[in-house]
């Protein structure tokens, strides 16, 4: 049946509709391009769903203006980003669902290429690869391109790695398999790592692809401590990393330990320099109790560089002279390169 099925999609026009939710909550400088960039899909079959939530600035004449039939436009209460999303799988009219943030791009063959994988293999869950790139210099960077070398289908068993993709908006899902499992989004700061952790935990079967589906735009300087690297937003990351441990397969969690040193908690020790004293203190308790709370899972090999290492220690050992002095010099450096590249 599921080979039947796949052939009849393959020569037929009636290939299955994608519905695409597009978040926007003061977005009007952005969204044109967003939905320029849709319009340039090669995949036609389309349900477009532009969803403001809450904003007094709407966007309902930009979205009128592309006279698209595949675009509705929807004005609801503002809920945040998650709940915004559940509303558009809840909304959805088509079979597959995809989530473009309203300052993002798609590549033209993004959805085609996602699409064709899950038909070829009858997926629930298909991934491509992220392009992270800086609006104003144009330099691009790959999200965990590893992840992402070839073809293939991750299983429950193979899937370690994987939890190293947070990200919810370069996958198509089937609406279905979204509501069967109760894979939904929650409330608050990085619903994505707790959407994606129950995605990988809940579904037997995952598509990879190697091509590029989604461009992730970075605005605004890199240099200075900015409202995403904030302590209340570091606050808000750990909430979500505390959250998403118990859908963590058990043999993840050294690796998870590692991933926060290498990557969760170092997004804001590279900005260390920019803290008042206050705020480092904050940082450091939190990040030790989470550490300490979770000291049995700790494989220091797994953290190679060695001030992050350093400061792994310092947590470890609860000693806050030597994770604030390493953490002051690990910045620094890291600011100190940022500036000779912008130099370049």
């Amino acid at each position: 049946m599921k080979i039947l099925r796949n052939l009849f999609y393959k020569s037929s026009r009636d290939l299955p509709t994608i519905s695409i939710l597009v978040p926007c909550y003061n977005s009007r400088e952005t969204l044109p391009a967003t939905l320029k960039s849709i319009q340039a899909s090669i995949y036609r079959n389309l349900d477009v769903m532009v969803v403001d939530d809450g904003h007094e600035v709407r966007v309902e004449d930009i979205v009128k203006s592309f006279n698209d039939s595949r675009f509705r436009y929807f004005y609801k209460d503002n809920e945040g980003l998650g709940l915004t999303r559940n509303f558009g799988i809840e909304n959805a009219l088509g079979e597959y669902i995809f989530f473009l943030d309203s300052d993002d791009l798609i590549y033209p063959n993004a959805l085609s290429s996602l699409m064709d994988y899950a038909l070829a293999h009858d997926l629930d869950c298909v991934s491509g690869v992220t392009v992270r790139k800086n609006a104003e210099t144009g330099i691009e960077s790959e999200w965990f391109r590893s992840l992402y070398r070839t073809k293939r289908i991750s299983t429950l068993e193979n899937r370690l790695s994987q939890f190293d993709d947070t990200l919810s908006t370069n996958k198509l899902y089937r609406v279905e398999a979204l509501k069967k499992h109760d894979i939904y989004f929650e409330t608050g700061l990085y619903e994505d790592k707790l959407f994606t952790a129950k995605l990988y935990s809940k579904l037997e079967r995952i598509g990879l692809i190697d091509e590029r589906v989604y461009v992730w735009l970075v605005y605004g300087s890199e240099t200075s401590i900015t409202t995403s690297k904030s302590v209340a937003n570091f606050q808000g990351r750990m909430t979500a990393i505390n959250n998403l441990w118990r859908y963590i397969p058990e043999i993840r969690k050294a690796y998870q330990i590692a991933f926060y040193m290498n990557h969760d908690l170092l997004i804001y020790l590279r900005e260390f320099v920019f803290y008042s004293q206050a705020e480092k203190d904050e940082i450091y308790e939190t990040a030790k109790e989470f550490i300490q709370k979770h000291y049995h899972y700790i494989y220091h090999r797994l953290v190679p560089a060695s001030l992050n290492r350093a400061c792994l220690d310092a947590l470890c050992d609860g000693d806050k002279e030597k994770f604030m002095y390493t953490a002051d010099i690990l910045s620094q450096i890291f600011q100190d390169e940022q500036k000779q590249k912008q130099r370049i």
